[in-house]
């Protein structure tokens, strides 16, 4: 059984934020990196859904606690350790706003084949990453949630 999902109450208020950032901003930014009609287009909108959704189910069955943990998936403004399941290593990677500036060091828009592959994900799930650089398989180790990015 899961254990319920405790946020701080500066968490909740930092959420609601971004929740309402993203749902007023998704018809835009759709349309600025997406303008003609097209699959990847289509699937876009149905994680812009998925991911609305699930933050909207956090903020409604999170309990209030004094601390935050691990944050229980990956959305904007995570920084997700993985494990690579072939070589070992362990990477870091900050999940950082498409539409925001260039990316920091080990920031990655939700857009890009490690971030798509992350996002709406819980620690420990098993993600394959198909890539320029080529095929990765990475296991969530931990979520943190710093701010919006």
């Amino acid at each position: 059984m899961k254990t319920p999902n405790v946020l701080a109450a500066s968490l909740k208020e930092e959420l609601i934020k971004h929740l309402v950032q993203v749902e007023e901003n998704a018809d835009h930014f759709i349309e600025d990196f997406f303008p003609s009609p097209s699959p990847e287009r289509e699937e876009i909108k149905e994680t812009l859904q998925q991911y609305i959704k699930k933050i909207e189910d956090l903020l409604t069955t999170a309990s209030l606690g004094d601390e935050q943990e691990e944050f229980p998936f990956v959305i904007i403004g995570c920084q997700v350790e993985v494990k690579d399941l072939v070589s070992g290593e362990i990477l870091v990677f900050r999940i950082i706003s498409p539409a925001g500036g260039l990316p920091g060091e080990h920031g990655i828009s939700p857009l890009s084949p490690v971030g798509k592959a992350l996002l709406l994900k819980e620690k420990g799930a098993q993600v394959c990453v198909e890539a320029p650089g080529g095929t990765f398989h990475y296991q969530i180790t931990s979520i943190t949630y710093t701010k919006s990015a």
